[in-house]
């Protein structure tokens, strides 16, 4: 393996005065020299941009557990060198296990984790392919499957309206083309008007604003409106949506774009049976399940990917993402290529 003085990331730092900065830095290791233990060095090909890594960006404490720090939860390459049972140039997947959070993640040439920790990746899914998926392609899939399993079969009939709400973002839309696909009427909820045409490419039958699923009835319950919701806002709009969902329904909740705090009454749950259920894809997930939840995602992908928006960012541009995805301002997939 040949390296160059080239090889670089955006590293993140928290000063002791609580002052952030960040930017494009030196690797700061040799990975041609990094290879203790089991470790698997992986030349970074695409990292997937998320929310958490916007917030990292930022120095979000809750995010950010370590400084500097590399953000990048998501990453996908190759093998830069044969490690525990992987052949050099053997592609691979790498999610959560704390990178981005607790180790420096994929925005960098490199990447060096644990052997455990990385998954070979579906021979037809390219590395840029598997980055406009990557952790929101496996919340999707892990939100659908969980509803599919917890809402009452009398639910099943194909005009049943299922929501799913921030849907102009990457697990909402990959929310909305995967039930879709499955049969479901799907409402999407987004406040971007710009969004409406892919939504509804993607499958939607329906988009609203939020606006347009409130009611105004100060009661803890109103009309069942909802068989199922992938919720990926939280705060004020979650607690309005769970008001309306039927009977026998179910919310699967991924996110508090909207806000981290839940006021509402338990109604829903004691008098409609109503299952508020946490999604989890960073860290719950065993490995054996990410490599199901990626092989399905390969044979998902070439239905959606000429109508799934993916924007390619330069490292030079994380910071400019960051800032946008935080103000609420980016929709889809923001795919990073550290070349």
């Amino acid at each position: 393996m040949t390296t160059t003085a080239q090889e670089k990331c955006w590293r993140v730092r928290r000063m002791p005065d609580g002052a952030v900065t960040a930017g494009i830095e030196p690797l700061g290791w040799d990975p041609a020299a990094s290879m203790a233990n089991d470790d698997v060095v992986v030349r970074v090909e695409a990292a997937g941009f998320n929310y958490k890594d916007a917030l990292c960006s930022a120095g979000h404490p809750g995010v950010m557990r370590m400084s500097p720090l590399v953000p990048g939860i998501d990453a996908a390459g190759v093998v830069a060198a044969p490690a525990a049972s992987l052949a050099a140039g053997t592609p691979v997947l790498v999610t959560g296990n704390g990178m981005g959070e607790v180790r420096d993640g994929g925005f960098a040439s490199f990447l060096r984790m644990p052997a455990a920790a990385v998954l070979p990746r579906p021979a037809s899914l390219a590395a840029d392919a598997a980055m406009a998926l990557g952790t929101a392609g496996l919340t999707a899939l892990l939100a659908c499957d969980r509803l599919e399993a917890i809402v009452s079969p009398r639910h099943a009939t194909s005009d049943e309206a299922w929501l799913v709400t921030g849907a102009s973002g990457g697990v909402g839309m990959l929310s909305v083309a995967a039930l879709a696909a499955a049969g479901r009427r799907v409402v999407a909820c987004s406040r971007k008007a710009s969004a409406t045409d892919v939504l509804r490419a993607l499958g939607a039958a329906e988009v609203v604003t939020p606006d347009a699923i409130r009611d105004p009835t100060p009661k803890s319950l109103v009309t069942g409106r909802w068989a199922g919701v992938v919720d990926t806002v939280g705060g004020p709009l979650l607690a309005e949506v769970l008001r309306g969902v039927c009977a026998g329904g179910g919310v699967a909740a991924i996110g508090m774009a909207g806000g981290s705090d839940l006021v509402t009454s338990v109604h829903p749950f004691i008098l409609r049976g109503v299952t508020l259920a946490g999604i989890d894809a960073a860290s719950l997930p065993t490995q054996a399940k990410r490599a199901l939840l990626w092989e399905r995602l390969a044979s998902f992908w070439p239905a959606i990917a000429g109508r799934f928006p993916v924007t390619r960012l330069r490292l030079e541009e994380v910071g400019d993402w960051a800032d946008r995805m935080r103000r609420g301002e980016t929709t889809g997939r923001g795919v990073v290529i550290p070349e």
